[in-house]
């Protein structure tokens, strides 16, 4: 008779998934020359700055010289929003975010004028929809300030517009846990996986598992002789726990 008998079963597969929740802060400044020509714009038609990233998401301000209302062509003030374009995730997704519109002072950079912080839902969508907005207009100012009163703290038909944004960015943090495998497991799983025991002979003597291809002694739980054998999963568990959250 063969001395030969089915191993164990291969050891259970062990994951570990790590998240970390920081926040992330980020502006945008957008510069118009000729302020002026923009007024021509109708109602409803913007001028978009390049897409930015903050909290591993991409952002745009967008400026309406005559308001977001398409339905009417002139208004008395101008509009500033933030808008959520994409984001690192596929799918639509929804941000809380914060956010402070400031007409910038263009010969010192200070704050000619401002508005509180404000916080908002803002929303993205997958896809084409994305990069076009997805008809979502973002948040921000219908009315930010009055033609009149801008017109008289600009210079030089210029004028600047710094956003900030202020934001929470959930990251994933890689867990390696060093799972000391050993040539065995992998024996283990191949001849489970091909039902082809005979590569192993029992070693009733010895209590372990000779390689009958490299002649290798293996013990019960895997380990080759003289090979820390695998994590429990206790240990396995306690090492998760214990991986350091990487400097910024």
């Amino acid at each position: 008779m063969s001395s030969s008998m089915p191993p164990p079963p291969p050891p259970p597969s062990r994951f570990a998934s790590c998240f970390v929740a920081k926040p992330a802060r980020g502006f945008q400044v957008l510069r118009i020359d000729g302020y002026s020509c923009t007024k021509e714009l109708p109602g409803g038609e913007r001028v978009t700055s390049d897409a930015f990233a903050v909290g591993g998401r991409q952002w745009c301000v967008d400026y309406y010289p005559n308001g977001a209302d398409a339905s009417a062509d002139e208004s008395a003030a101008i509009a500033l929003y933030l808008r959520l374009v994409g984001t690192h995730r596929q799918i639509k997704e929804r941000v809380r975010a914060r956010y402070k519109f400031t007409l910038l002072d263009l010969a010192t950079g200070d704050a000619a004028y401002e508005r509180p912080e404000e916080t908002g839902v803002f929303i993205t969508f997958a896809g084409h929809q994305a990069a076009a907005g997805g008809g979502d207009v973002g948040c921000g100012y219908a009315a930010f300030i009055a033609r009149v009163e801008l017109e008289g703290l600009i210079m030089d038909d210029r004028l600047a517009i710094r956003c900030d944004i202020g934001v929470t960015e959930v990251a994933p943090l890689p867990v390696v846990v060093a799972d000391n495998p050993s040539p065995m497991a992998k024996i283990l799983r191949d001849c489970a996986s091909r039902h082809k025991y005979n590569y192993l002979g029992y070693n009733s003597y010895n209590e372990g598992y000779t390689d009958g291809v490299g002649g290798e002694f293996y013990g019960l739980d895997g380990s080759r002789s003289g090979q820390e054998p695998p994590l429990d999963d206790k240990e396995y568990i306690r090492r998760c726990l214990a991986a350091k959250r990487p400097r910024e």
